[in-house]
């Protein structure tokens, strides 16, 4: 269950005070195995009834894919059937929008990341007093065709995306917060990484939003500060190769190199910036010309912090 961090922060914002908005939250469905592709964790035991309820409630979030990817790469779908059709064109034309021929694994993952983040919003019936998601919101039907998800349906969508275009990835199924949660495990270069669509997935959604990239191609320390899963049945992730901020020139260690960054965002427009800067560091809100921040919100992980700002 996602605790509402980015409604508070909006309020908080609109004060046009500087702010750090805490930790960073996530958000979580209920599921246990999924397919072939997907690790399951190990949990507390739990009481009978409640792991029947739990096994139904993952039996309508497992998604196989099987079908659709055969027919992407055959380029025959006329054995699809159902629910598939749908879900095919669908990722057909996300696909169509993002990729083009010749990305490399990285680019790949990084396009699906951000379309998913920017055209999927979470199911928030999941609020509910009694937690009433959408069946659908849990597999790739709900986030393509609806357009909302609960965490299964944003990682069950990426994991689709990734079979279509031959990237190798898995589903990994844990907890936080006390909640089931799922995500995704990527390789390049035969170095695997975590990405959890779900937690760059803020609310509340807005036209135009920005994909956000704090959980993308994380390490596994990263992950297990607030993230559980049985790491004995997962590919060891400890590689910052590909760490978004450091690939992307936006890891700044001194003031002058966060002015630049910041001025650059703003130059181009933008409402908002990601920045990485070294862990220990006080957080800094520079003075620039011709832009003008009104909050930040620090999110601190395994060896950098993370520092979202936002510009009036």
């Amino acid at each position: 269950m996602k605790r509402l961090i980015s409604l508070l922060l909006a309020a908080i914002v609109s004060l046009s005070i500087f702010t750090a908005c805490g930790d960073t939250d996530a958000l979580a469905d209920v599921t246990t195995d999924v397919t072939e592709n997907t690790i399951s964790s190990v949990e507390e035991e739990i009481p009978e009834e409640d792991q029947l309820e739990d096994e139904e409630d993952a039996e309508t979030s497992v998604y196989n894919d099987s079908a659709i990817v055969e027919a992407y790469k055959t380029g025959d779908s006329g054995s699809l059937s159902g629910d598939d059709i749908y879900v095919y064109q669908a990722a057909c034309d996300a696909i169509s929008e993002f990729y083009t021929e010749g990305m490399c694994d990285y680019e790949i993952i990084l396009a699906a990341h951000d379309y998913i983040t920017t055209h999927i919003t979470y199911d928030m019936d999941e609020f509910n007093l009694i937690g009433s998601a959408k069946s659908e919101s849990s597999t790739p039907f709900g986030a393509l065709i609806y357009g909302e998800a609960i965490c299964m349906g944003y990682t069950t969508t990426f994991q689709l995306m990734m079979d279509m275009l031959g990237v190798e990835s898995i589903v990994v199924a844990g907890s936080s917060d006390g909640e089931a949660h799922a995500w995704n495990m990527v390789c390049v270069d035969d170095k695997w990484y975590h990405v959890d669509c779900t937690w760059d997935d803020y609310v509340p959604d807005y036209e135009g939003r920005m994909a956000f990239h704090t959980y993308f191609m994380v390490t596994d320390d990263t992950m297990a500060l607030e993230h559980v899963w049985d790491m004995d049945s997962t590919p060891t992730a400890d590689s910052e190769d590909y760490i978004y901020f450091f690939t992307n020139g936006l890891y700044a260690e001194t003031t002058d190199d966060l002015k630049t960054i910041l001025q650059a965002s703003a130059s181009e427009g933008e409402l908002r910036a990601e920045v990485a800067i070294p862990l220990d560091d006080e957080v800094s809100t520079p003075f620039t010309t011709g832009m003008s921040i009104y909050a930040y919100w620090r999110i601190d992980l395994s060896t950098y912090s993370v520092i979202i700002y936002y510009f009036e």
